[in-house]
């Protein structure tokens, strides 16, 4: 299977000819290194809204993951450890339910990634070391890959394969990192997309003793929604979008690129539609003191928001129109979680009812909702179809 990518020599061209103010363009060029201004977004004025509350029952309790929305259902994990419940679109009725954790030949030991088929009506789930395959009732049908999964990315490509690519950690050499495996009997077929060297952020840990240890901070090499892939590897010095006909389209394109800029920094894509695209950057030299990665308060890099219309970059600062509410303002998107096109926002029940109980919702749907709700109810789903 071949896929056909630009030539290094075109894109490099048309960077150096290209404009950010050209927005007539299909590929967006982006000043990584730079500051953008905040900028106040009411999610109304971007999008449709649409809420939708999960059922809730004894059977039927989630945990506060996003999960996924498409046409055929919606998908999220369970309270209990290891359960993964597919609820219909509506999200009042379950179509199925997988909770397999242990240690057996037959079970996972965590979820690292889990993939719905709604077709084939199968669950690819992966732990550490494994991905299995489980239909809708849990029972256990095959194991696909059995190699250290944190390594890999993963992702549905189509009814019959997986997208899945790893990191050659430290490689000045090309490699192929990019290949599909059957869903059915784990045949693998390396993409011809060559990874020139491996380029990552050089991370040095300082720990309490005073001495400095390295390691890599790695990127995504895939991002996706439900129904789109993109190819993020950061060597490539731009990202494609992975079309259904197997073909590659730039889409972003970097003005500083990584693989001759040793310091520029490292293009992280969030997502992109018709109208709007998320990035954020990763500095290319990152010192961290392990006291500080244990407990968990590392430096968070700024989530920027394009504007294609308006040729116009911001970081924005998401309000909710329906809810006079501060504290229940989403921090971000979800992007990747729902189809091209759309983004997805959860609410807790708990911060609803409060904000019902103060008359602080003015959406009357959503007052609705809210005025039905117990506190340990299932969370409601913002779901957002953006205005092109």
């Amino acid at each position: 299977m071949k896929y056909h990518l630009i030539c290094v020599f075109f894109l490099l061209s048309y960077c150096s000819c290209v404009q950010t103010s050209d927005i007539k363009s299909n590929i967006i060029v982006v000043d990584v290194a730079k500051d953008y201004p905040s900028k106040d977004i009411y999610l109304q004025d971007i999008a449709e809204v649409e809420y939708l509350p999960l059922a809730t029952s004894d059977s039927m309790l989630v945990n506060d993951d996003f999960g996924s929305v498409s046409e055929e259902g919606i998908v999220i994990k369970g309270a209990k450890v290891g359960e993964i419940l597919l609820f219909d679109r509506q999200g009042q009725k379950l179509q199925g339910r997988i909770c397999k954790r242990g240690q057996g030949p037959e079970e996972y030991n965590a979820i690292i990634y889990n993939i719905v088929d709604w077709k084939r009506k199968e669950v690819f789930i992966a732990d550490y070391t494994s991905m299995k395959v489980y239909d809708f009732s849990g029972k256990y049908l095959r194991t696909l890959i059995n190699t250290n999964i944190m390594e890999m990315n993963v992702c549905d490509f189509n009814q019959d394969y997986l997208l899945c690519s790893y990191n050659k950690e430290g490689s000045k050499e090309p490699y192929y990192p990019y290949f599909i495996i059957s869903k059915d009997n784990r045949t693998i077929d390396t993409l011809l997309i060559e990874i020139p060297r491996f380029i990552a952020s050089n991370r040095k840990i300082i720990w309490d003793d005073g001495h400095i240890s390295e390691a890599y901070g790695d990127l995504p090499q895939i991002f996706h929604c439900t129904d789109r892939i993109w190819l993020t590897n950061v060597a490539l010095d731009t990202v494609f979008v992975m079309h259904p006909d197997q073909t590659l389209e730039p889409v972003m394109v970097p003005i500083h690129l990584p693989s001759t800029n040793e310091e520029a920094p490292l293009l992280f894509f969030h997502g992109m539609n018709d109208r709007y695209a998320w990035i954020s950057r990763i500095p290319r030299h990152i010192k961290i003191k392990m006291s500080d990665m244990a407990a968990n308060i590392e430096r968070e890099e700024k989530v920027y928001m394009y504007d294609r219309k308006a040729d116009e970059w911001f970081e924005p600062i998401y309000y909710n129109h329906d809810i006079n509410n501060h504290n229940m303002n989403p921090k971000f998107i979800n992007i990747s979680a729902v189809p091209y096109g759309y983004g997805l926002v959860q609410l807790n029940a708990m911060d609803l009812i409060e904000a019902y109980n103060k008359n602080q919702i003015a959406d009357e749907k959503l007052k609705k909702i809210a005025s039905k709700l117990q506190e340990e109810d299932n969370p409601v789903l913002m779901i957002l179809k953006f205005k092109n």
